[in-house]
């Protein structure tokens, strides 16, 4: 059984703020191209010599929901990682800035050059400092908060 305040737990949901952050940025900026995208994925169908109706709109929002999937996933299983490297580095608050400033950087930078704005690299800077007070709230060690939570009460 896991304790109260295991900084791996804390990472998975911190992971899962930052996820759907992330998804939802993604999503947005996919859906702000998507005719351009249908259009071209139509004329590829159409150049294949394969007639079918909606073929190019379908395969874009499967894409869109794959994207989202994978963000979500992918925040996830690194924001239990940092919980991990948290621990692991000895409860450092400068280890947890410095690993999820890292990770924001990393990301906002690969996002940055796909969608070639530096503007969304930004938001998905930004997405990854919402890690840092969830992991906080759900990690808090202080001795008043070893007994389980009721509701109704801090």
């Amino acid at each position: 059984m896991r304790e109260r305040h295991d900084p791996a737990h804390a990472g998975v949901v911190a992971g899962r703020v930052v996820g759907l952050v992330t998804a939802a940025l993604a999503v947005a900026r996919l859906l702000t191209a998507q005719e351009a995208t249908v259009e071209q994925l139509d004329a590829i169908v159409r150049a294949l010599g394969i007639d079918v109706d909606g073929f190019g709109r379908a395969y874009f929002y499967l894409s869109v929901a794959g994207v989202a999937v994978t963000r979500y996933a992918l925040a996830y299983v690194v924001g239990s990682l940092i919980g991990v490297a948290y621990d692991w580095l000895g409860a450092s608050t400068v280890g947890l800035v410095g690993l999820v400033v890292a990770v924001g950087l990393l990301d906002g930078a690969v996002a940055a050059i796909d969608a070639r704005n530096v503007w969304i690299g930004a938001a998905y800077v930004l997405a990854w400092v919402f890690y840092l007070p969830v992991f906080a709230r759900l990690h808090d060690e202080s001795p008043d908060r070893e007994r389980p939570r009721r509701l109704g009460r801090e």
